[in-house]
């Protein structure tokens, strides 16, 4: 038998010679191209099947996209294979596959070109947003009053900065509309867990109430799994700081507003306390600091401070306490009246 291109007598491989049989063998079979798909909003790379946050300009995304479409000929041993770029012409990408491997104890090398096209589409993430997408609604609220438009201003600016934050991790990290209400604003957002996260985060600087509720809004058919939107509302505090509260049949005024508790003056013993705001619904607002009068002390005895009454001039007397040892006759002093009772409000 005779090698079929060299006329050799050599053992033979599939009717050639050892030399021939290696100088012709097909390492591999490959396309004439082949393709990856880039999201034309946010560049995101679909790579195996998953969205990743890598530019199409990826060394490794061009060989994941190469190497999918490859059958490597079983007769070749240890291989190893390599892909390079060798030109790049828009979304055209020029490439060189190296195959290494053992045929019949020889070691060889071949080169296959290959282009490599960028194809454009959406990720899902974004196909989301650009179709206006949320799964929560935050809701800012006052109980009892208005929203100032300076508490507005300073929640959009904080909301604002969550969402530059949180989006570099989360995608559905977006505000698809803000809406301004009587009772107050809403804000959608796409992912529920990051309306949350900014909903505490607004607790701990802003202080309140919050509370959370879901409903059904569709189905996943391809999941078989129920689609749910959450409303996460966050209830402002009746009062401000410097206001004036009861709690407990005590009268205070709002010192600080924090996460976990605000802290008040109690009026009667100048003595600071501090609530926290499972208590919230026991507390009343009785006065603001507006209601805050100024009056003259007329005597002052070990256990008595007396003062006049700004309304009627009418000589009254209040029980001193420690923290008015400092009061002395003919100065003045704050008060404020709550359900026709006057308290001394001390400046600190």
């Amino acid at each position: 038998m005779f090698c079929l291109l060299c006329d050799s007598e050599e053992e033979l491989y599939d009717g050639l010679c050892k030399s021939c049989y290696i100088e012709n063998f097909q390492a591999l079979q490959h396309p004439e191209y082949t393709t990856f798909t880039v999201c034309s909003h946010c560049g995101a790379t679909l790579k195996h099947d998953k969205w990743v946050q890598k530019g199409y300009y990826d060394d490794e995304i061009i060989n994941d996209a190469i190497q999918k479409d490859l059958e490597v000929n079983s007769k070749l041993e240890d291989v190893e294979i390599t892909t390079q770029i060798t030109n790049n012409r828009g979304t055209v990408y020029e490439c060189i596959i190296h195959v290494y491997g053992s045929l019949l104890g020889e070691d060889i090398e071949r080169q296959y070109p290959i282009e490599v096209k960028v194809e454009k589409g959406v990720c899902p993430d974004c196909s989301k947003f650009y179709s206006g997408y949320y799964e929560a609604v935050i809701q800012l609220r006052a109980d009892g009053r208005k929203l100032d438009e300076s508490e507005i201003r300073d929640v959009d600016q904080f909301i604002s900065d969550e969402i530059q934050r949180l989006c570099k991790t989360n995608k559905l990290a977006y505000i698809t509309e803000r809406i301004v209400l009587k009772e107050g604003i809403d804000y959608q957002v796409g992912s529920h867990n990051i309306a949350h996260k900014i909903v505490v985060n607004l607790q701990k600087h802003f202080g309140g109430v919050i509370t959370q509720s879901r409903k059904i809004v569709g189905r996943d058919k391809s999941r078989s799994k129920d689609l749910y939107r959450s409303w996460i509302s966050l209830r402002l505090a009746s009062f401000h700081t410097e206001d004036f509260i009861t709690y407990k049949d005590k009268v205070l005024k709002v010192e600080s507003i924090g996460s976990h508790k605000f802290v008040a003056k109690n009026l009667e013993t100048q003595k600071i306390e501090a609530i926290i705001w499972k208590e919230y619904d026991k507390v009343k607002k009785v006065a603001t600091k507006s209601d805050i009068q100024t009056t003259t002390i007329t005597n002052v005895t070990p256990r008595e401070i007396q003062i006049l009454d700004p309304d009627t001039y009418e000589t009254l007397e209040l029980e001193k306490t420690d923290e008015m040892n400092k009061l002395d006759i003919g100065g003045q002093v704050n008060i404020v009246k709550v359900n026709n009772k006057i308290y001394i409000d001390l400046e600190e």
